[in-house]
């Protein structure tokens, strides 16, 4: 799957489109694409499919730098200021237009397929899979647009510009509309691959979204039953270890449901290695994407007790204060704070006195304060005392093109299934015991203690998000999350980003507003009759 995309299908849909930095609307033309030798072989149908892959991986690649939006939220920030993490961005941002853009262009490329495939003379097993395919994404990326902005407009066929100015349909019409789109999916699509082939949407991946659906629809039975249809038929298991599921060797590991896939070549790569990677990496990394201490703090200890700073001494026997530098001075302390946490924490970030191995497969150590004058001392963009993203930072030297590592991207994957089974579960019903055998299970693998028994439904709700929170950081799971349960305000706006030492570098931003994107201005003024969303019309 990973070599599988055609540059002259990818071509040819791009010119169809113009460029992907115009407007979605703003198209010289949508009917130019030359058809007399199109769409007649089995080949051609599956070349047709993959340019869909191909718009998926765009828009990732668009915030890869943005920590796959996670830095808009409390679990990840931007090392340079950018509006959507201080509060004020215009509408004319290329974040918002991009990603209108890009999901557009792959409904444009999905609802051509769903047109032409059915006509088409070829194996009657290739043509179901590509209509899954096509089905699959484009209630995804419908999926994609309903989450960021709401209700948009809906084509279910292939529209010229002139066409293409119908106004918003309501939130329930796309959901409605996406539903209809991953059912059809989940009936055509096959279990499983092999070969090339591995990568490819399947019928789980498409009744995992429609569980999402719902779930985002909070229609929490619904919901709960497709997840659990997930759990019992798919034959995913969570990996044995939680950190190589973000690492190379993990890739196309048994939790993966569906994921980006990259390989290490000049723009099929993933560039976490240089936007969250160090400068003791392979390729130098800028640090630009950094855990925030809200995230490092949520971690619990290992006995399932909530981590407390005081419940810490420092060198003089007080209680450890985060805020002071000098208490961070002392490495026992330190090594102290960090003993004996919820192991993912140490798979997911660096912290003082832990290590990395980097380039020239040499290991690291993270004093602190930092010493340069020793050989092994980590090498760091942000030296005035920050945490570093481990997950999704490749090691050693073997993989040192610059920004392109060959590591694939999880978009669904069994533990956030079976958290977000939880969550429905608990909501439809209550807290039963199937609630906390799916939490469990998700602790047990990362190797801490399960949940307390007794708890109220309120209860286990915050400590689902809580999983949530620290399962799934770095992933762009996050920003989702805090928006659909109306908290991003309050773990956001206003919130002092600081050095874990405690000294501010900037405050957040997340008026009301930022709940929904704003519909991009130059779609706007090309189509009259899309209306702003609230609050974003300045």
């Amino acid at each position: 799957m990973k070599k599988i995309l055609s540059c002259i299908w990818v071509t040819i849909f791009c010119l169809a489109l113009v460029s992907c930095d115009s407007s979605f609307l703003d198209r010289a033309s949508l009917e130019d694409i030359s058809e007399e030798n199109l769409w007649k072989t089995e080949d051609d149908a599956v070349q047709a499919v993959n340019a869909l892959y191909h718009a998926n991986r765009e828009f990732y690649n668009s915030i890869v730098y943005y920590g796959f939006l996670d830095d808009f939220t409390d679990c990840s920030y931007q090392s340079w200021a950018n509006g959507m993490t201080t509060g004020s961005y215009p509408t004319n941002a290329a974040l918002f237009a991009n990603a209108w853009t890009t999901f557009y262009k792959g409904i444009y490329r999905a609802n051509i397929a769903l047109k032409k495939l059915p006509d088409m003379e070829i194996n009657q097993d290739i043509k179901n899979r590509c209509l899954g395919e096509a089905y699959f994404f484009r209630g995804y990326f419908y999926f994609k647009l309903w989450d960021l902005f709401g209700g948009v407009p809906v084509y279910d066929e292939p529209m010229t510009a002139s066409e293409a100015m119908k106004p918003r349909n309501s939130e329930k019409e796309v959901y409605d509309f996406i539903v209809e789109d991953l059912t059809n999916a989940f009936s055509l699509l096959p279990a499983s691959y092999s070969g090339t082939d591995t990568g490819r949407a399947t019928k789980w991946a498409a009744l995992s979204m429609r569980g999402k659906s719902h779930l985002w629809a909070k229609e929490y039975a619904l919901a709960a039953g497709d997840f659990k249809k997930v759990m019992d038929e798919s034959g995913r298991t969570l990996n044995p270890d939680y950190y190589t599921v973000f690492q190379i060797e993990g890739n196309n590991c048994t939790e993966i449901i569906f994921d980006i896939q990259y390989i290490e070549q000049s723009g099929h790569g993933l560039g976490t290695n240089l936007y969250w990677g160090i400068p003791s990496g392979a390729i130098s990394g800028q640090q630009r994407c950094r855990p925030t201490n809200e995230l490092v703090n949520a971690f619990e200890m290992k006995d399932g007790t909530e981590f407390s700073f005081s419940n810490f001494k420092n060198a003089q026997g007080e209680t450890f204060n985060p805020d002071n530098a000098n208490d961070w001075n002392d490495e026992a302390s330190v090594r102290a704070i960090f003993a004996d946490r919820d192991p993912r924490l140490d798979a997911s970030i660096m912290v003082p006195w832990s290590t990395y191995v980097g380039k020239n497969n040499t290991t690291y150590l993270y004093r602190w304060p930092i010493v340069n004058t020793e050989a092994d001392q980590i090498k760091l963009t942000w030296t005035n005392g920050s945490y570093v993203w481990r997950k999704f930072v490749p090691t050693g030297s073997a993989h040192a093109l610059y920004a392109n590592a060959p590591q694939n991207f999880p978009l669904i994957r069994l533990a956030d299934v079976m958290l977000m089974y939880a969550e429905a579960q608990n909501e439809a019903i209550s807290p039963d015991q199937s609630v906390y055998d799916a939490v469990n299970a998700v602790r047990r693998r990362a190797g801490i203690a399960d949940l307390k028994e007794g708890l109220s439904k309120d209860q286990m709700r915050e400590k689902i998000r809580h999983e949530r929170m620290v399962e799934l950081c770095g992933e762009g799971i996050r920003y989702s999350d805090i928006r659909r349960w109306k908290i991003a305000k309050d773990v956001v706006d206003k919130v002092w980003m600081k050095t874990f030492t405690g000294v501010n570098i900037r405050q957040r931003g997340f008026p009301d507003n930022f709940y929904l994107w704003p519909i991009p201005q130059a779609e706007i003024d090309l189509n009259p009759a899309l209306e702003q969303n609230p609050g974003w019309n300045n």
